[in-house]
């Protein structure tokens, strides 16, 4: 069954946190092991914000891709899903774009970006993260950049967004919107968790949820399980969520995970648990890779219209 991963930060982990590759969580042994055919991996803009290193710390992460050891895609993707791990780019934060379309497109241009996180947890040039409030929506810069992320077909993610700058791709995006790695805020009452209206919204307009292995977006009350993740998989099949659902792990960017769902090598926990529950090899397909996929080439169809 192909897999694919909205989100992890080993690239981060490696290039600036000093992370050996052999330690990181996303290894590409791990990734075959789990049969993890396209992995995210995120350029992450840094935990300081603005007033860190964002362009340059990028620059970093991208010396160390060769170490990940997979092969990235900056092309156009193939007909077909990768049967073995194969990688894209994704950028999370838009402070490494220093409030300039000429980066975006030097990025883009380099690197085929597929999704852009458009804050992390700091205000920046493009808008305001959901860790400090929902109001406040896109800034001039930000609306900007959808159009040029529009003409690119790279999805607009919100993941770290708050509330207004949701609200704003919904209402200026031609692409849909999407959070890479996100739970569901009823269940679990953290800012980064999506409300039933955004995923509502995400449903009518096409776009994708990764669902997020982060014990603390899972559940407030003490560690995660396996059970948790379909927990909040469920809920947002009463919403309608099924063509949209998938993963959107955060390996190497967390520091507590579900037992049983440590590494990508054991994503056919999840997936063995989804078929408990009495999930079809079908939706558990679309699940596991398939809606990630589908989207990720409609977006890609959209570039240069």
């Amino acid at each position: 069954m192909f897999i694919a991963d909205a989100h992890c930060d080993t690239l981060y982990a490696m290039a600036i946190e000093g992370t050996r590759p052999e330690d990181c969580v996303v290894t590409p042994g791990r990734l075959a092991a789990g049969g993890v055919g396209l992995q995210t991996f995120a350029l992450f803009c840094g935990k300081h914000g603005p007033a860190g290193t964002p362009y340059a710390d990028a620059q970093s992460m991208l010396k160390a891709v060769e170490k990940a050891g997979v092969p990235i895609l900056t092309g156009d993707l193939p007909d077909a899903p990768p049967a073995s791990p194969t990688g894209v780019f994704s950028c999370e934060g838009g402070e490494m774009l220093e409030g300039s379309l000429a980066r975006f497109h030097e990025f883009q241009d380099a690197l085929r970006l597929r999704m852009i996180a458009l804050t992390w947890n700091f205000e920046n040039e493009i808008g305001h993260p959901a860790v400090e409030g929902p109001e406040g929506g896109l800034k001039p810069f930000g609306l900007e950049l959808l159009k040029a992320m529009d003409a690119e077909g790279v999805l607009p993610d919100a993941s770290h967004l708050n509330e207004a700058g949701f609200w704003d791709i919904c209402e200026h995006a031609q692409l849909p919107p999407i959070a890479s790695h996100s739970d569901c805020r009823w269940l679990c009452d953290v800012p980064r968790n999506l409300r039933r209206e955004q995923v509502k919204a995400i449903v009518e307009r096409g776009g994708f949820i990764g669902v997020n292995f982060y014990s603390r977006f899972l559940r407030e009350d003490g560690p995660a399980t396996l059970d948790d993740v379909v927990r909040h998989i469920d809920a947002l099949c009463e919403l309608g969520a099924e063509r949209v659902i998938g993963f959107g792990s955060d390996f190497d960017g967390i520091s507590a995970w579900p037992e049983g769902l440590a590494h990508p090598g054991e994503f056919g926990n999840l997936l063995d648990a989804l078929r408990r529950r009495g999930y079809t090899e079908a939706q558990i397909e679309g699940f596991a890779g398939l809606n990630l996929w589908n989207l990720l080439k409609q977006a890609e169809a959209a570039r240069g219209r």
